[in-house]
C-alpha cells in the first residue's frame, strides 16, 4: 500500500509529538521537521489540517510550538489518516449507470473487505503503541 507523502509525513509528525508527549512542552516546527525530516512548510500546513481535526493544537510565543491535544492512546493512524486525507478511507463504490455483472460485483465486495479490514488496522495503531515500539527500537509494524 502506498500512500501520499502529505499521511507518511503527517503521521511521522504526530509520532514525533508521542514520543515526546510525557514532557508536556510544546515542540517547535523546526524541531519536529529536522527530526522527521520534513520539509519545514509543508510541514505547517499538515499541522494546520492536524490541529483543525482536534489531534494537535499549538502555543505560541518564543517558547511555543505543537503539541498534541489528547493522549496518543487516543489518537490513530486513522485519525491521522482521515484528518489528511479522508478518501484513502473511503469504501470503492459501485459504478453508476452501468448494469453491475457479478464478477463486478464480488470484486467491488472483495475491495470493500479488504478496505474494512485496513481501516480497522490503522484502528488499532495508536500512537502510544507506534511511540513505545521506537523508543525499544521494535521499528517492525506487521499487519
Amino acid at each position: 500500500m502506498k500512500l501520499p507523502a502529505k499521511v507518511e509525513y503527517a503521521a511521522k509528525a504526530v509520532l514525533e509529538l508521542s514520543i515526546r508527549y510525557q514532557a508536556q512542552m510544546p515542540i517547535q516546527i523546526s524541531t519536529i521537521a529536522k527530526s522527521q525530516n520534513i520539509p519545514h512548510n509543508f510541514l505547517l500546513q499538515l499541522l494546520i489540517r492536524l490541529k483543525n481535526a482536534g489531534i494537535v493544537t499549538s502555543s505560541r510565543g518564543v517558547s511555543g510550538g505543537y503539541y498534541l491535544a489528547k493522549d496518543p492512546t487516543r489518537i490513530s493512524l486513522a485519525d491521522v489518516v482521515g484528518a489528511i486525507d479522508d478518501a484513502i478511507l473511503e469504501a470503492p463504490k459501485r459504478s453508476k449507470g452501468r448494469k453491475s455483472s457479478d464478477s463486478s460485483e464480488v470484486m467491488t465486495q472483495v475491495w470493500s473487505d479488504i478496505n474494512i479490514e485496513v481501516i480497522k488496522r490503522l484502528k488499532e495503531a495508536t500512537f502510544d503503541k507506534l511511540a513505545a515500539k521506537v523508543k525499544n527500537e521494535q521499528l517492525t509494524y506487521q499487519i
